[in-house]
């Protein structure tokens, strides 16, 4: 088997690509934009990148209710009743039970990838767990495009989406 080592990630031909790298980039991200937020003046969390769009705080409430929705649609974790947050300690609670949902998904990734059965709001429904787990990542990611640029437009500022790349998630876990 041929294998290149960089610093301390060894890669190896062989290897099979799965979830478990965009599940941990989720995570690392997630708990990075939270950290950003927390950091930025609260009058910040009413941003809006358009009249009728949501707020940051509201987008930031809806990333955790997202991961909610889907660590119920895999193992039947029960959702709870969210607010939208006002303050850099609401963020920080929000930060919180996201990453114990992130771990959620992230563990996961690690069964079989078979159909899931969950109900919804139309009734009984399946998925492929792999199906679920990607649209945990990309769900997060839409809504932090969101919030940057909600930031942006009014002149807030403190998110750059390259910040939470998987470039910038790379050298992190170098530096790790």
């Amino acid at each position: 088997m041929q294998s290149r080592t960089h610093e301390h990630v060894v890669c190896h031909a062989a290897r099979v690509i799965d979830l478990t790298r965009s599940l941990r980039h989720l995570a690392w991200a997630d708990a990075r934009l939270f950290e950003d937020l927390a950091a930025l003046p609260p009058e910040a969390l009413q941003s809006r990148y358009a009249p009728e769009a949501w707020t940051v705080g509201h987008l930031a409430m809806h990333i955790v209710g997202g991961a909610e929705w889907y660590a119920y649609c895999l193992d039947g974790e029960q959702w709870t009743d969210l607010a939208i947050p006002e303050s850099a300690a609401d963020l920080h609670a929000l930060a919180a039970r996201l990453a114990d949902l992130d771990a959620i998904l992230l563990a996961q990734a690690a069964l079989a990838d078979e159909t899931v059965d969950f109900v919804d709001e139309e009734g009984p429904r399946s998925a492929l767990r792999s199906t679920i787990l990607s649209q945990a990542c990309l769900h997060s990611t839409e809504h932090r495009a969101q919030i940057a640029c909600a930031l942006e437009v009014t002149g807030q500022g403190g998110v750059t989406l390259d910040d939470y790349d998987l470039w910038a998630f790379e050298s992190h876990e170098l530096r790790a």
